[in-house]
């Protein structure tokens, strides 16, 4: 997959997609399936905001059940089904248990009815999927079960005794950013033009009809057009910016964004995650990369989308939340390796003055400018979460197809395998994977199998001159092939998104230097350029209290002063949950 921005102004396209997120991936995927003429853009990498800025769940939303929102709940359950077999190497199912106590709320009757209907919405959860994918029903589990594989769940708490927990599964992504990246992989081998860091100045029209979208790269500053019969707005929490860029004040919709805050923490639960009610919400525990992932913060967020971080306060706050649900694991600022955040762009009426953000719908709707008073040629996709983004795409495709006057073409994404995906059985690749790389520890090979799922033996054959002093020749393989392969241009895209250990703490500060000027060399980056890099690779990992003052410049952040991440002992990642 190769970067071109001069191919974007080359050809004329049936649809422009603006946002190279899990929905804009999805369009992408679903319309170029269906032989439409696509081309995609994003202002920064593929999947670098709220795509990244998740859970990493797939899943049908257990919570939602208390609202009575059945329809969306079987939606997403059925979506997880489809992921499991479109992406087998990157979803794997994952189990959940909710501790009870003797006096517990919600009761643990009443939770048994909702996994029991769980259960039931999810009927078809194991059809034809791999036999590794295989998702089974709710169980009950003792107290003993319960402290096995999360000893710090006290035995005694507020709500009286354990009495013991209750057991079920979802879906996880092991990598949400290259589980994108196989989607667009997988549209440009049906065509599609996709390239990121790419910005859309503003619409191009003829009357009262969007023709087309003005773009600047945002690397060089280039300018050019992209010429297409309409134009799709994915940008997720920037959808509503979009929106007015087009239609100025006639909407009659916008869009409420939730900031949801994650921790990667030490261990604190042996390869199961932990669903735990707190208050009117809920805590996340979950077990990603043989660490803890902490999940999540709902809270209303009312500055530009570009503007959101994690403060110190955030941090604080999920640490206290873990720490009054698991107090014997005493969870300190020092067991933070790293702390991301997300935007849910939620939408509402016009007119909504909800001031809280946690019972909004995370449903979506299709924006169709022309039927609001705005402009012909524009349709905009709003709010959806992660694991229903694959349907919205395909909702939007249909819209598309009626937009245009033309026949819809067979539906055909839920029925795919991503370009990357293996097509045997995922055991069968895996034990393949371990026969032709045997010098390589089973935990090492088995992860880089499903990050790499069938493009794992390519990318193990990349060049790797010039990233000797790595020392690591299959860390240095997969630099070069992120460079080559996998689109990406400057640093962050590569330590954070191409490389998940970027997310761990497993990078030393002394491979990003080496990886920072092997890049620097192979896209001819001036001094001024890779000290850019490295600041803004620094802010984006350092936390809070050792963030410096920062501004925002064009093509990035310039920070007043430089942190550079850490130095660590090098290991091999260990994850306890992603090879079965």
């Amino acid at each position: 997959m190769q970067r071109d921005f001069s191919a974007l102004s080359k050809n004329s396209f049936d649809l422009a997609i603006i946002g190279g997120g899990a929905t804009g991936a999805a369009i992408a995927l679903d319309a170029s399936l269906r032989g439409l003429r696509v081309a995609l853009i994003d202002k920064g990498d593929f999947s670098s905001a709220t795509s990244a800025g998740s859970s990493k769940l797939m899943h049908g939303g257990l919570r939602y059940l208390a609202n009575g929102d059945l329809a969306q709940v079987r939606e997403g359950l059925r979506e997880r089904r489809h992921w499991s077999r479109m992406a087998k190497h990157l979803v794997h199912p994952l189990a959940f248990i909710i501790p009870t106590y003797e006096t517990s709320q919600p009761r643990r009757a009443l939770l048994k009815v909702g996994l029991y209907l769980y259960d039931i919405l999810a009927f078809d959860r194991n059809r034809a999927v791999d036999p590794m994918q295989k998702i089974a029903g709710h169980r009950s589990v003792t107290s003993a079960q319960v402290l096995g594989v999360s000893p710090d769940t006290p035995r005694v708490g507020e709500q009286g005794t354990l009495t013991g927990g209750l057991m079920y599964q979802d879906g996880q992504m092991l990598s949400p950013e290259r589980l994108v990246l196989a989607m667009l992989r997988t549209a440009a081998q049906a065509g599609a033009v996709v390239v990121n860091h790419c910005q859309a100045v503003k619409f191009i029209k003829s009357g009262n009809l969007i023709t087309g979208v003005q773009i600047e790269d945002v690397l060089t500053q280039e300018t050019a057009e992209i010429s297409a019969d309409l134009v799709i707005n994915a940008a997720g929490p920037w959808a509503d910016e979009m929106m007015k860029l087009g239609d100025g004040e006639k909407l009659t919709k916008k869009l409420v964004r939730s900031k949801g805050i994650h921790l990667v923490t030490r261990a604190l639960t042996r390869g199961t995650a932990l669903t735990v009610p707190v208050g009117d919400e809920h805590l996340f525990i979950l077990p990603w990369m043989g660490k803890s992932l902490l999940a999540t913060t709902d809270t209303k967020f009312e500055d530009a989308p570009d503007a959101a971080c994690v403060s110190e306060a955030d941090i604080t706050l999920l640490l206290d939340k873990t720490n009054a649900v698991l107090p014997d694991a005493k969870l300190t600022r020092e067991d933070v390796v790293y702390a991301y955040v997300g935007l849910r762009p939620l939408v509402t009426d016009i007119a909504d003055s909800a001031q809280t953000t946690y019972g909004l719908s995370r449903g979506s709707e299709i924006y169709d400018h022309f039927e609001h008073g705005g402009p012909d040629g524009l349709l905009s996709a709003l709010g959806g979460k992660w694991t229903t983004s694959r349907r919205l795409g395909e909702k939007i495709v249909d819209a598309a197809f009626a937009k245009l006057g033309r026949t819809p073409s067979r539906k055909r994404s839920a029925d795919t395998v991503l370009a990357c995906a293996p097509r045997e059985d995922l055991g069968d690749f895996m034990d393949a994977m371990r026969a032709q790389y045997p010098k390589l520890e089973t935990a090492h090979i088995d992860l880089l199998s499903r990050l790499y799922g069938s493009l794992l033996p390519h990318m193990m054959d990349s060049k790797i001159k010039g990233l000797e002093k790595l020392k690591d020749p299959i860390l240095a393989a997969r630099v070069s092939f992120a460079l080559s392969q996998e689109m990406a241009m400057q640093l962050s895209d590569v330590v954070l998104r191409r490389l998940v250990e970027g997310q761990t703490s497993e990078l030393t500060s002394a491979q990003i230097e080496i990886i920072a000027a092997y890049m620097a060399k192979k896209y001819a980056w001036s001094e001024d350029d890779l000290k850019r890099q490295k600041t803004d690779l620094a802010v984006l990992m350092a936390l809070p209290s050792t963030k410096k003052a920062a501004t925002k410049t064009k093509g990035g952040t310039k920070s007043k002063g430089k942190t550079k991440p850490k130095e660590k002992p090098k290991a091999k990642p260990k994850p306890k949950s992603t090879s079965k």
